[in-house]
């Protein structure tokens, strides 16, 4: 997650704006593919690029490195960061396409390895990385999740690095008879987990490959709506339970959530 982090900080570093109308014509300068391969040997971290392409400006291309976007000249030589404002419609075309990469395919996702938790109907849905250790996410399982009325819980065990006890907690979650009771007894009680691990765990190592690689998850716990869009972080329950809603084309059924 190198890579990631090295655009993050230069976003944040670098932020503007630049101000189009119009469309896009011909431009001069460097194939994407040799754009490409020119800033992954002049900038190392850069070890993957997933796309080059034109963007709505002559002699700009769209950089994206995992759901990042940037931007640089046709010739390499110099890099852009910041927003894509359409002067015509006020939108920001770097904020759109930002959104349309922060999308995941629910049949991507191996649910029948996610520990399920249904409230009420169930009709909502939704699908969070947690990781056993996390604090946040150990707030969303006592604040929030109790409170999603109507709504089935997908989780997807997904130790960070950083949690030196996370990936054997994982493990005896997954190696226990009961799952979702261990999972929820264990974040929301403090229940002592199974001391039992010993069990085939290849099914962690494909959530862990989905979650690094697919979702791309930076932090827990990560939130994906029924629509696809990725929600870093917790969420209050009555904000997550409207943009279930709204992912959902429905409009909101309970006014809020319970306190």
């Amino acid at each position: 997650m190198k890579k990631i982090k090295l655009i993050s900080s230069l976003l944040v570093a670098l932020a503007g704006a630049v101000i189009i109308s119009g469309c896009n014509g011909s431009s001069l300068g460097k194939s994407p593919e040799q754009i490409k391969a020119q800033l992954t040997k002049e900038i190392p971290d850069l070890t993957k690029i997933d796309e080059v392409r034109k963007s709505p400006i002559n002699g700009i291309y769209e950089v994206v490195v995992g759901r990042k976007v940037f931007y640089t000249s046709t010739d390499g030589k110099y890099l852009i960061f910041g927003n894509i404002i359409d002067s015509a419609t006020k939108k920001s075309i770097t904020e759109a396409r930002t959104q349309e990469l922060n999308k995941i395919k629910w049949s991507d996702l191996p649910l029948d390895l996610a520990i399920k938790e249904v409230n009420g109907t169930g009709e909502r849905k939704i699908v969070v990385f947690s990781d056993p250790e996390c604090p946040y996410c150990q707030m969303f399982e006592k604040q929030v999740a109790p409170n999603l009325t109507n709504t089935t819980i997908y989780t997807f065990l997904f130790p960070l690095p950083m949690h030196k006890n996370a990936k054997a907690y994982s493990e005896a979650i997954w190696c226990s008879k009961d799952r979702a009771n261990a999972w929820v007894q264990w974040m929301r009680n403090k229940t002592a987990l199974p001391t039992n691990t010993s069990c085939d765990t290849s099914g962690l190592d494909k959530v862990y490959k989905i979650g690094g690689e697919l979702v791309q998850v930076e932090g827990t716990p990560t939130i994906i709506l029924a629509n696809g869009h990725i929600l870093p972080g917790m969420v209050p329950a009555d904000q997550l339970i409207s943009q279930m809603d709204e992912a959902s084309g429905k409009a909101p059924k309970d006014a809020s959530a319970p306190k």
